[in-house]
């Protein structure tokens, strides 16, 4: 019986920890741009209310980096941190679609559309693949 006992536990644990987790949300990076006027460029700060892996809406502050080059293809990007500073975050928005990644204690988290053909729905996942590192906690953010 203890040995029936520890090995439905030793599965139950296995089957959690290696379950991938990530949380779905919306977000419309046409209506971001035109509520934002990205397309006017200039450096500036671009708030994202985005949401965190456990599906917690956090405010992200960001800085938009987009060169005129790239602006004037439609592709724009940001660099930022959460609004608590726990997170330090990476987004870029191309062909109408929000990717970034953002790094929270030293993990990576990443965030994409929720398939290719969908404009409006994304992902924010755990990559399994070990030595991937996102974010810039080296740079100083103002």
């Amino acid at each position: 019986m203890k040995n029936i006992i520890l090995f439905l536990l030793f599965t139950l644990f296995c089957n959690v920890s290696g379950q991938s987790r990530s949380f779905t949300f919306d977000f419309n990076p046409k209506k971001f741009i035109k509520e934002n006027k990205l397309n006017k460029g200039g450096r500036k700060e671009i708030i994202f209310n985005l949401y965190d892996i456990n599906g917690k809406e956090t405010k992200y502050i960001t800085t938009d980096r987009t060169s005129e080059a790239l602006r004037k293809n439609e592709i724009y990007s940001f660099k930022g941190k959460s609004e608590d500073g726990t997170k330090l975050i990476t987004l870029t928005i191309a062909s109408g679609n929000l990717t970034g990644a953002y790094m929270e204690n030293g993990i990576s988290y990443f965030i994409e559309p929720l398939e290719k053909t969908c404009k409006k729905k994304y992902k924010i996942y755990i990559n399994s693949g070990k030595d991937l590192q996102v974010g810039q906690p080296n740079d100083v953010i103002k």
